[in-house]
C-alpha cells in the first residue's frame, strides 16, 4: 500500500513538464510577495508614513485596474515577442517597484513605485496561465490549473501568516524589502531554465510574423476581443435597413437616458447611529459604526464632547465593557455612565439624526447648514470639485452643531459618495460605441494597416474628421464636471484605446464573433464572483454585526487550556480569510482530481452551484458553525469552478493567442469586484442597516448565483466556442 501511494506520488508529479513546477513556483513567489504586503499595506501607509486614508484609497484605485487590465497588453506582447523575455521585465518591474516602495516615504514617489510595481504583476498574470496553457492538454489541464490555483493560495496564506509578523516585529520595511528580494531572484531561474513553451513551428510562425508586425500593431490587435461587440455591431446594421434603424434607435434612448443620468443630482441622504449621553457637566457622545474594520471594538476620544465609537458590538464581553467603564471613569461626570446603560444604547443604535445633503450655490461660503425639525439637517454644498481638499472644513462646520460632533470623517465620505448622484458610467460608455462605430465605418474594409490607408489614399473627408475627433474627445474628456483627475485618465486613456480600431483586421466576421463569444462567457462568468467578493465586503459586515462567535472562541481557549495555555483568542473578520484559503489548501489537489475527465462547463456550473449553496447558508443563522460551514462550502464550489474556467480557455484559445487570451479571463476580475463591490454595500445598506433583513441579503445573493448557473447553461448550450480553434 505504501508502495502504491509513492508510485501514485510519483506518477503525479510526473504528468507535468519541469517548466510547469517552475511557473509554479514562480506564482507561489509572486503572490505571497504580494499578498504579504498588501496585508500591512495601509496600516504601513497611515501609521509609518503618515498617509491620509483617502489618499490610500487612491493608490488602490490605481493600482487593482492595472493589475486587471494589463494583462490584456502584456498577452499580447508576450505572443508577439516570447513570453521569457516578457517574464524577465516583468520580475525586474516587481522587484525594482517594491524596493522603490521599501524605501519612498513622500506621498507621490511612493505613489510611482507602486504603479511601477504594478506594472510587474499585471504583466506576470497571463504569461504563467499561458505558460500552463501551452504545455498542458486535455488530459492533464484542469489538475495542471488545479495546481496552479493551490499555490496561488498558500503563497497568500503562508506569507501573511508567518512571514509578514516576524520581519514586521522587526521592522515593516522589511516586508516590502523581502517582496522585492522574493521576486527581483526569480529572474535568475528565468534566465537559466525558463524556455519558451510554444512549440517549433509556433516559434518560427511567430518569427515571420515579427517581419510584419509591429509594436503599434501588436498593441492594437490586443484590443480587437474587447471592441469586438462594436464591429459585430456595425456588422448587424449593415445586413438590412431595418436592423440600422432599429440599432440606432436604441443608440439615441440609450444616449438621451445617460445624458439625464449624469445631470440628475438628486439629493442623498445618509443615517448616522449617533446619540449623546448627557451626564452632569460632560456630554458623551456615542456612536455605534456596524461596518467599521477595526480590530479593537471601541476607540474613546478625549475630545469635548469625549467621543465613544463603538466598532464591534458583538465583541463587547465582561472583561472589555469593565475596561471601557474604567476607561470612562477618568472623566469628569462619565463615572456614573453604567453597563446598562452602555448595552441599551448598542441595542437602540439604528439611525437618530438624519442628514441630507445637496448641491447648491451658497451665497457666502462652499458650505452651510440649515437646521430642520425633527432633529434633521441639511448641509449644502457648492460644488464636488477638489472635495478632498476641504473635507476637513466641512467636518469642522458639522461639529460648530453640538449634536453632530459624532461625525466623522467616514461619515463625510458617505455624504460625498451619495452626492455624486447617478453614474457618468453610462454616458461614458455610449459614448465610446458610438466614436467605435463612426471610426469602424470610415476605416472598414481599407487595410489593416495605417501605412496601407495612407498608400491607397485614403483621405476622404470622413476618415480626416474622425482621426480629428479622437483627440477632441480626449481633450473635452479633462473638462467633464464632476469626475476627478483619475477618472479623467482612465476615460482618455479608453477613449485613445478607441483608435485602434482604425488599424485591426476587419475583413474575418468569425473571428469578431469567436471573440464576441469569448467575452460573453467572461461576463456570465463573473456573476459567480460578484459573489465571491462579498467575502471582503458584505460578509465582513455582517461578521461583525450579527455572527455570534462566542462558541468558536470558547472552544479554541479550552483546546488552548488543555495545553496549559491560557489565551483569550476570539474570531475577527481576517480569520473568514483565513478559513477559505485554508479550505482551498486542504482540499484544491484532491478536487482538482476528481474533476480532471468532467466535462469543463457542467463541472464549472456545478462549482458556482456549491458556492451558491454556501451564500446561502449565511441566511440560515448567524451562529458561527453555520456561518464556518457556508464559508467551506463556498470555498470548495470556488476551488471546484474557477480551474476549470481557466483550464476551459487554455485548451479552447487559439494556438498563437494564448497568452493574449488568457490574459483577457482576468476582465472576470474587473466585471465581478466593480459590479460586487458597488451592489453589494447598497444591498447590504438597504436589507441590513435599513431593514435588518440579513436573511433576505443572501437570499437575493443566492438568487443572483441562480441565474449565473442557468445564463451558462444556455451560453453552453447554444453559443459555446469551438474547441481546438486554430483562428
Amino acid at each position: 500500500m505504501n508502495m502504491q501511494s509513492k508510485e501514485s506520488r510519483k506518477g503525479f508529479f510526473k504528468k507535468f513538464p519541469g517548466q510547469f513546477w517552475l511557473v509554479v513556483m514562480f506564482e507561489f513567489f509572486e503572490r505571497g510577495a504580494f499578498y504579504g504586503m498588501m496585508s500591512f499595506l495601509s496600516q504601513y501607509f497611515v501609521d509609518s508614513l503618515h498617509f491620509p486614508k483617502e489618499n490610500v484609497g487612491i493608490i488602490k484605485g490605481v493600482i487593482q485596474p492595472l493589475l486587471y487590465f494589463l494583462p490584456i497588453l502584456a498577452g499580447a506582447i508576450a505572443d508577439r515577442f516570447g513570453y521569457r523575455k516578457i517574464l524577465m521585465a516583468a520580475f525586474a518591474l516587481l522587484g525594482g517597484g517594491y524596493f522603490l516602495t521599501s524605501q519612498m516615504t513622500s506621498y507621490t514617489a511612493v505613489f510611482a513605485a507602486l504603479v511601477i510595481m504594478g506594472f510587474g504583476a499585471g504583466t506576470f498574470k497571463p504569461i504563467i496561465s499561458g505558460t500552463i496553457a501551452k504545455i498542458t492538454d486535455e488530459s492533464n489541464s484542469t489538475q495542471a490549473f488545479g495546481v496552479y490555483y493551490w499555490s496561488i493560495n498558500m503563497g497568500a496564506f503562508l506569507f501573511p501568516l508567518i512571514l509578514v509578523p516576524i520581519l514586521k516585529s522587526i521592522n515593516p520595511q522589511y516586508v516590502i524589502i523581502a517582496s522585492a528580494v522574493f521576486t527581483a531572484a526569480m529572474i535568475i531561474p528565468t534566465a537559466f531554465f525558463f524556455k519558451e513553451p510554444a512549440k517549433q513551428k509556433e516559434v518560427e510562425a511567430r518569427a515571420n510574423k515579427r517581419e510584419q508586425t509591429g509594436l503599434l500593431q501588436t498593441l492594437a490587435n490586443a484590443f480587437e476581443i474587447i471592441y469586438s461587440p462594436i464591429v459585430l455591431l456595425y456588422n448587424l446594421m449593415k445586413k438590412s435597413a431595418a436592423w440600422k434603424i432599429i440599432i440606432s434607435l436604441v443608440l439615441v434612448l440609450l444616449l438621451g437616458y445617460s445624458v439625464y443620468s449624469y445631470l440628475d443630482r438628486s439629493p442623498a441622504s445618509a443615517k448616522f447611529p449617533t446619540i449623546g449621553i448627557e451626564k452632569e457637566n460632560t456630554t458623551l457622545l456615542f456612536s455605534v459604526q456596524r461596518n467599521m474594520l477595526k480590530k479593537a471594538p471601541y476607540e474613546l476620544k478625549s475630545t469635548s464632547p469625549v467621543t465613544l465609537t463603538i466598532y464591534k458590538p458583538q465583541h463587547i464581553n465582561n472583561d472589555v465593557m469593565a475596561k471601557l467603564l474604567r476607561e470612562l471613569a477618568e472623566y469628569p461626570g462619565l463615572a456614573a455612565v453604567t453597563e446598562n446603560e452602555i448595552n441599551d444604547y448598542i441595542k437602540q443604535s439604528s439611525g437618530k439624526i438624519e442628514i441630507s445633503c445637496e448641491l447648491a450655490p451658497t451665497a457666502s461660503t462652499d458650505i452651510s447648514i440649515e437646521s430642520l425639525p425633527g432633529n434633521r439637517y441639511k448641509v449644502f454644498l457648492k460644488s464636488l470639485d477638489n472635495y478632498i481638499s476641504y473635507k476637513e472644513s466641512l467636518l469642522k462646520k458639522l461639529h460648530e452643531t453640538p449634536t453632530l460632533r459624532g461625525i466623522t470623517i467616514n461619515d463625510c465620505d458617505t455624504l460625498y459618495q451619495g452626492l455624486k448622484g447617478r453614474s457618468f458610467f453610462p454616458f461614458f460608455v455610449v459614448s465610446l460605441v458610438l466614436l467605435g462605430l463612426l471610426i469602424v465605418a470610415v476605416s472598414s474594409g481599407r487595410g489593416r494597416k495605417i501605412e496601407d490607408k495612407l498608400a491607397q489614399g485614403v483621405t476622404t473627408m470622413g476618415f480626416r474628421l474622425t482621426t480629428m475627433l479622437v483627440p477632441v474627445v480626449i481633450i473635452a474628456a479633462w473638462f467633464i464636471p464632476g469626475v476627478d483627475t483619475l477618472g479623467k485618465i482612465i476615460v482618455s486613456v479608453i477613449y485613445l484605446s478607441a483608435m485602434s480600431l482604425f488599424i485591426i483586421d476587419k475583413s474575418d466576421s468569425r473571428k469578431f464573433v469567436d471573440h464576441g463569444k469569448f467575452l460573453l462567457m467572461i461576463v456570465l462568468y463573473s456573476g459567480f464572483w460578484v459573489l465571491y467578493f462579498q467575502m471582503y465586503d458584505s460578509v465582513l459586515w455582517y461578521v461583525q454585526a450579527y455572527v455570534d462567535a462566542g462558541p468558536l472562541n470558547h472552544a479554541v481557549n479550552g483546546f488552548l487550556g488543555i495545553f496549559g495555555v491560557k489565551s483569550n483568542w476570539f474570531f475577527d473578520v481576517e480569520h473568514v480569510t483565513a478559513i477559505a484559503a485554508g479550505t482551498i489548501i486542504l482540499l484544491q489537489l484532491f478536487v482538482s482530481n476528481i474533476v480532471k475527465d468532467k466535462k469543463a462547463m457542467p463541472t464549472m456550473i456545478t462549482g458556482i452551484g456549491f458556492a451558491t449553496v454556501g451564500m446561502a447558508i449565511f441566511a440560515i443563522s448567524a451562529h458561527i458553525w453555520v456561518f464556518i460551514a457556508g464559508v467551506v462550502i463556498f470555498s470548495i464550489g470556488e476551488m471546484t469552478a474557477h480551474p476549470k474556467f481557466i483550464s476551459y480557455f487554455g485548451l479552447t484559445a487559439p494556438a498563437d493567442k494564448k497568452a493574449l487570451y488568457m490574459g483577457y479571463i482576468f476582465l472576470y476580475g474587473v466585471f465581478g469586484s466593480s459590479v460586487g463591490s458597488v451592489l453589494g454595500a447598497r444591498l447590504y445598506v438597504h436589507f441590513v442597516d435599513n431593514l435588518n433583513q440579513p436573511r433576505t441579503l443572501w437570499l437575493v445573493f443566492s438568487m443572483i448565483g441562480v441565474i449565473t448557473i442557468i445564463s451558462l447553461l444556455v451560453y453552453n448550450k447554444f453559443l459555446a466556442p469551438r474547441k481546438g480553434k486554430n483562428s
